[in-house]
């Protein structure tokens, strides 16, 4: 079965969740730090934890401190539940309750549990049965007269069996009594029955965090009793992630044996074993091998005596520096992602296990927490449903943001708040990492070809559009279609852009030409981050030096565009000069917004592209064709 949603209750600053959709494969929970994400996948945890007892009373002191006197004497507290959850049968579920009660028991598809404060164990509501279905079923082939539940049923075979009466012999009745019990053992109902068959079969919480991680040396002897007692109640997070790492090769006696060969080659095969997986979505660093061996060590006691342990150890080894240190001295990124692998093995085949991961790669670098996501998607959720907490841009899918679920403190009144994705907060920084995702998204997105094109800002981006489309209009040149702009935000802005872009792209750079010959460029085309023919600049079509792109238009055409945008009057008479036409503009009136009259052509082109002189066309044209002269894949 799969978990379908669940809701959290009264449990530290959660009042109520609402209730929290999940998805099949990948549930992402969204807040700032303190929201209450943690709280909800303790809660979800707590319900049928993996790897210790379930069978234990929620702590009281979980409850909401500020309410908590005051529910206790209103009853709230004893009827509050903490955790409940909605679980959706699978195929196999549906097919084996089929196969034990009858095809056509099932009326219903969920089946709910939930725990309290008031009781160590879960309570499991089943699914709507029919009852007559499932009598039905029992004494298929048995001239036996049913009954309205199995309950009525038993009693009075009970009573019946071993006389005869009309409706059977004594040993048609004791077979039907038979069937019953092995069928139904003590329960009273056929659908209290389905419920304890599924309760067995309910999902099991493997929870993960930065308190789970491996250290580089564990003491051995509470692994062992934990494999001896097979009962690893007793240990640690750390510890669970140790045991967790022993269990991927022989897990007995032998990890202390003095047959040195036989143990170090069996914890050579998992440090190997380890290595693979890690490295297979490990891409920071592939030089890295996990070595693990059983080492002693001596511990000198007050009273002056000697005691000899075991030690648990782990190093790792960089074979590209040919050094070796211990799993504590490497990056808390790469420690965290070793131990994730190592404890995650355990549960990997059990695809009835829903694996809680709380901020996961939180100290992993961008890349990384993206091969982390990778990870997550091909391997992990592949076999398993998955929740985790982030923050982070990088961990969020932007193309599933259906699988987002937004947490929010709302206060003491109301406590933390679960939405979608959609209808979530309009807090800014609840949804930056929402935000910074889809930007991030964009930006890749925008970098996606072979031919891009970086100019300095917004105006050289839509005079360009702009003018291309209207040449192209006229069955004139304008810019080749495989063109991608880039605007770079300003000048001084386009080498630190291109250096980013550059390696992994084909770049052509549009200057103005005062910032052609600036050293910032001429370092871009001396470290190879720019060939010199793809640096182009306005000058030569509009036989000026120093040219903007403003000086493509002719003083009348770029005067319509001004005086419309700026609501001015000048006129061709009051701009003499041979400068640039913006500067002569300046002298004449105070500086303005350049973006202005791009604007402002961009949002009446149908009536002002007409007015333009053929002049200002041939100009953009020649322009153009020194663009697309630059295509990496020119003809």
């Amino acid at each position: 079965m799969e978990l379908s949603s669940f809701r959290v209750g009264y449990y530290r600053n959660v009042l109520d969740s609402n209730d929290i959709a999940v998805d099949q494969k990948v549930t992402v929970l969204v807040g700032k730090n303190e929201s209450g994400k943690t709280n909800l996948l303790h809660a979800l945890h707590a319900l049928n934890p993996a790897s210790s007892d379930r069978d234990r009373e929620f702590p009281r002191h979980d409850y909401p401190r500020w309410l908590q006197k005051q529910h206790e004497r209103s009853g709230k507290y004893q009827e509050a539940k903490p955790i409940e959850v909605v679980f959706r049968l699978a195929e196999d579920d549906v097919r084996d309750v089929a196969a034990k009660f009858g095809k056509d028991v099932l009326l219903d598809q969920t089946f709910s549990a939930y725990r309290d404060y008031g009781s160590e164990s879960l309570t499991h509501i089943p699914p709507a049965c029919e009852p007559v279905a499932a009598i039905r079923h029992l004494l298929d082939g048995l001239h036996v007269e049913g009954s309205t539940d199995i309950g009525p049923l038993r009693d009075r075979l009970t009573a019946t069996a071993g006389r005869a009466n009309s409706s059977g012999s004594p040993a048609v009745e004791a077979e039907a009594l038979r069937r019953l019990t092995d069928t139904y053992g003590e329960a009273t109902s056929a659908r209290s029955a389905v419920g304890e068959f599924l309760r067995d079969r309910m999902p099991r919480f493997f929870y993960f965090d930065e308190y789970s991680e491996l250290p580089g040396t564990t003491d051995t002897e509470p692994l062992i009793n934990a494999l001896r007692s097979e009962d690893s109640s007793a240990l640690d997070s750390r510890q669970q992630t140790a045991l967790a790492l022993l269990r991927m090769g022989f897990a007995d006696d032998d990890l202390v044996s003095d047959d040195y060969v036989a143990r170090k080659a069996e914890l050579q095969a998992v440090g190997a074993e380890l290595t693979q997986n890690v490295l297979q979505y490990w891409r920071q660093n592939q030089y890295l091998r996990l070595d693990i061996d059983i080492n002693t060590a001596v511990e000198s006691r007050p009273d002056g005596q000697q005691v000899v342990r075991s030690e648990l150890k782990l190093d790792v080894m960089d074979t590209r520096h040919h050094f070796t240190n211990s799993l504590d001295a490497r990056s808390n990124g790469f420690r965290w992602f070793v131990s994730f692998i190592a404890a995650f093995t355990e549960f990997e085949e059990d695809s009835n296990v829903i694996v809680l991961l709380d901020e996961p790669g939180l100290n992993l670098h961008a890349r990384a927490q993206a091969d982390f996501l990778q990870f997550i998607n091909e391997r992990v959720a592949g076999r398993h449903q998955v929740l985790f907490t982030t923050h982070s841009p990088f961990l969020v899918d932007p193309a599933r943001l259906g699988r987002v679920r937004v947490v929010e403190d709302a206060g003491p009144d109301t406590g933390a708040k679960v939405t979608t994705a959609g209808s979530a907060s309009k807090d800014p920084d609840t949804l930056f990492p929402l935000q910074a995702a889809l930007g991030y998204d964009i930006a890749q997105n925008l970098f996606v070809g072979p031919d891009n094109l970086v100019v300095e800002g917004l105006s050289d981006y839509t005079y360009l559009l702009v003018m291309s489309d209207h040449l192209k209009s006229h069955d004139r040149t304008g810019l080749d279609d495989r063109w991608r702009l880039l605007p770079a935000g300003g000048a001084s802005n386009i080498p630190t852009f291109v250096t980013l872009v550059g390696p992994s792209l084909d770049v052509s750079v549009l200057v103005d030409g005062a910032q052609a010959s600036s050293q910032k460029v001429r370092n871009l085309m001396k470290a190879g981050l720019l060939d010199d023919k793809r640096l182009i600049t306005p000058e030569s079509a509009a036989a000026a030096k120093g040219a903007d792109i403003e000086d493509l238009f002719t003083d009348d055409d770029y005067l319509l565009l001004f005086n419309k945008a700026l609501r001015r009057q000048l006129k061709s008479a009051d701009i003499v000069g041979n400068d640039r036409i913006v500067k002569r503009i300046e002298r004449n009136t105070n500086p303005f917004d350049h973006n202005a009259p791009a604007r402002y052509l961009l949002q009446n082109r149908t009536g002002l592209l007409p007015k333009l002189s053929d002049e200002t066309l041939a100009r953009f044209e020649k322009l153009m064709e020194a663009i697309n002269a630059t295509l990496a894949s020119h003809p």
